[in-house]
């Protein structure tokens, strides 16, 4: 089958042909992709970021001995496509249904033909949205929910009476989070972005703030206290943004610029996680002593939010924002304009163009 490569790190994206991947699992899927997306953790991959502790996990997950070279490796972390292979315990799935899911990372992604997922990451797609526009929310929606529904304890019961910030709310993760929280009843989401970003924010139904409005602090101030912060980014403002917390009623600030794979490629797996644990309770001790948490979070994989995808997907209560559409031949374009960082929307990889 055809792949796009990483071969060496610090280099482009090559185009290869690998064997088709192997369901291992019982519960597997093997799905012809149709669409996938590419996100900035895809690019930074391309660089080696993360190789130190997702070679361990791989090492571990595979009950190996040895650690051996992830390369090549073929990165994409959600698709959209066709069942043609189940595993032996999968009954959910059947062979022609086409579903959206996310992949692990220590498994090859989904910018090949063919992809080996979990049925935890995946949900039959709607039949009323393409597989470009089902893919488009995927990972993001699904680190979002991590981290607001599963750190942060939002649901449906309890959201209405809560207020959410968001910084970086027209990047992916934060457009996903916005929607998400919208299908929720949120009580009040306020996010943050450039200038030129806040209409994306705007129409998606959550107050936006330009983060270089130099009355920046007092807006903030004023659309508070905050139940919940969703910090997208790391800056100044980010961390100065605790004051506008509620205090002594497990209010929640949730990063997810964690420094775990960024310490373990500096300084080894051991160091690099005994480095991220001094962080992060140099961290939670502050937040902690003035009456408020903080919590790094990440994706993790949960079924039960790919089913939420896909029923906000078929009520439209989630929409993609696609700016983008390329056909597969085009993926090192697409890993390039991804990498500036400057799009409004999704950059989405149709197979079938």
């Amino acid at each position: 089958m055809k792949a796009w490569e990483i071969t060496k790190f610090g280099a482009n994206i090559v185009l290869g042909n690998r064997q088709m991947p192997i369901i291992r699992k019982g519960n597997e899927i093997l799905v012809k992709v149709k669409a996938a997306t590419v996100n900035p953790i895809d690019v930074r991959m391309t660089e080696g970021y993360g190789d130190e502790l997702l070679s361990k996990w791989k090492q571990v997950d595979e009950r190996s001995c040895t650690s051996t070279s992830r390369l090549p490796l073929v990165a994409g972390r959600d698709l959209s496509g066709e069942v043609v292979e189940v595993g032996s315990q999968v009954t959910e799935f059947k062979v022609g249904d086409e579903v959206i899911a996310t992949v692990p990372p220590i498994l090859n992604g989904s910018h090949a033909e063919y992809t080996v997922t979990d049925t935890i990451n995946t949900v039959k797609k709607p039949s009323n949205v393409s597989h470009v526009e089902g893919v488009a929310l995927a990972y993001t929606t699904a680190t979002a929910w991590n981290s607001l529904c599963c750190v942060g304890r939002l649901n449906s019961e309890n959201a209405k009476y809560n207020r959410v910030l968001i910084h970086g709310g027209s990047g992916g993760v934060g457009i996903s989070a916005i929607q998400l929280l919208k299908a929720l009843n949120i009580e009040k989401v306020v996010a943050t972005s450039s200038k030129s970003n806040l209409d994306i924010i705007q129409n998606l139904g959550a107050i936006g703030i330009d983060y270089n409005d130099v009355d920046v602090k007092d807006k903030l101030l004023n659309e508070g206290p905050f139940d919940v912060i969703l910090s997208c980014v790391d800056t100044d403002l980010s961390r100065w943004s605790d004051k506008c917390m509620g205090i002594w009623r497990n209010c929640i600030h949730l990063s997810l610029v964690s420094p775990m794979l960024r310490d373990s490629d500096r300084y080894g797996v051991p160091l690099g996680l005994l480095s991220t644990a001094f962080k992060y309770f140099e961290r939670s001790f502050s937040s902690l002593k003035n009456g408020r948490l903080f919590s790094y979070t990440f994706f993790v994989p949960n079924k039960e939010c790919m089913e939420f995808y896909g029923k906000a997907l078929e009520s439209g209560k989630m929409k993609p924002i696609i700016e983008e559409e390329m056909p597969f031949m085009d993926m090192p374009k697409a890993y390039e304009k991804v990498g500036k960082l400057h799009g409004k929307g999704k950059t989405v990889v149709n197979f079938d163009l």
